[in-house]
């Protein structure tokens, strides 16, 4: 039989697994270029929704009767998953905040594996439970303690939300308006909920509160249709202003290979301006193929920018001669073949590039040289 208790449990944890789908559902019908980022934040909402299923599941195999080891059985696996997977929430979100803040880059030797060690310490201790008992214990009556080592896995987990709070604190500045709202609204939401359902083991709300949450940051952070540029679906130019500013502050080195479009007025004539624009939206396809590390960006009616962050120089000059040679050949969409003329200049934060101006004045010196390929910074 299932108490009133019970129901209230089962009520908090449905409703957040309707948010939960309700976000998963959003992402999938919305298409977008799913990068590292934006994977973490889709295992964030589906590791809620197998929380919030867990929970729902684990106070009805404790209302009903069946036989002693298929309960123990079940309890186990429920109490498993539920803390194997909640408890990366807090490692997941940290990490999406260095990526968000632009500060991955940065992580590297001795702070990868500061970062990543606390998450496997706590993993291996709840991984390891069924045989060492260090985060929770069922006795033969089926009753559920909380041994010392579930203690060890929450304070784990509340300093990677310090990090990644941390982190937001020193990025806070670059961060418009409705982010900064949404951030707030995410990590109040969940201070709220943990302290409650820590006071009140009773009233479990940390779920909902963290899925309201995430739905928050669903549409404020990962929402970039502000950035977009509406027919190619390149980022803008405000998106490359805003993001240049983040590498410029933080020393992110980059190289940047700017791609101008030479017969544009003739291209406008002799073609719709929505063929022309579905031709250039196959521009940019191409160029995100090159690699999902690269952000690809419309800055002009025929200008494009490719940002290539942390590649060698040998790197750089390869891709800007394999974009050359694209343009060598035919551009094709729904019968429409076009020759598109490019000019292809490539530079790097180690030629000086150090700020926006600088940037657009490497781009504008390149209209003045004329050559047969691409062209490298040394022959501006």
């Amino acid at each position: 039989m299932f108490s009133d208790q019970t129901f209230g449990v089962i009520a908090y944890n449905l409703s957040a697994l309707i948010v939960s789908v309700t976000c998963i559902i959003y992402k999938l019908i919305i298409p977008s270029r799913l990068k590292f980022r934006n994977r973490l934040f889709n295992s964030l909402i589906i590791i809620l929704a197998i929380d919030a299923f867990s929970a729902i599941y684990g106070e009805i195999i404790r209302g009903y009767d069946m036989a002693h080891e298929t309960a123990l059985f079940l309890r186990n696996l429920n109490e498993m998953l539920y803390f194997s997977s909640h408890f990366a929430i807090a490692p997941i979100i940290a990490r999406y905040t260095m990526l968000k803040c632009g500060v991955e880059h940065k992580i590297r030797g001795w702070r990868v594996v500061a970062v990543h060690l606390p998450f496997l310490i706590s993993e291996f201790m709840i991984l390891s439970n069924p045989w060492f008992h260090l985060i929770y214990t069922i006795d033969d009556n089926l009753v559920y303690s909380r041994e010392w080592g579930v203690y060890v896995v929450y304070i784990i987990g509340g300093l990677y939300f310090i990090l990644s709070a941390v982190f937001i604190y020193l990025y806070w500045d670059l961060l418009k308006r409705l982010e900064q709202i949404a951030v707030i609204f995410f990590y109040i939401l969940v201070l709220i909920g943990t302290l409650i359902q820590m006071v009140f083991p009773n009233i479990s709300c940390e779920l909902l509160c963290e899925a309201i949450g995430a739905m928050g940051m669903m549409v404020v952070l990962e929402n970039d249709d502000d950035r977009r540029d509406y027919t190619t679906k390149a980022y803008n130019r405000n998106a490359l202003i805003n993001d240049m500013m983040i590498y410029f502050k933080y020393k992110r080195p980059f190289d940047v290979i700017f791609i101008d479009i030479l017969n544009e007025e003739i291209l406008r004539r002799l073609l719709t301006y929505t063929d022309y624009e579905k031709i250039l939206t196959e521009v940019v396809k191409f160029l995100k193929s090159l690699s999902e590390k690269y952000d690809v960006y419309r800055v002009g009616v025929n200008s494009f920018f490719v940002v290539c962050p942390e590649i060698s120089e040998k790197r750089a000059k390869k891709t800007a001669e394999e974009i050359y040679g694209r343009f060598k050949e035919f551009w094709t969409y729904r019968g429409r073949i076009a020759t598109l003329n490019a000019k292809v200049v490539q530079a790097g934060t180690e030629d000086g590039i150090g700020d926006i101006d600088k940037l657009f004045k490497v781009h504008g010196s390149g209209k003045n040289v004329e050559k047969d390929g691409p062209i490298f910074y040394d022959e501006l």
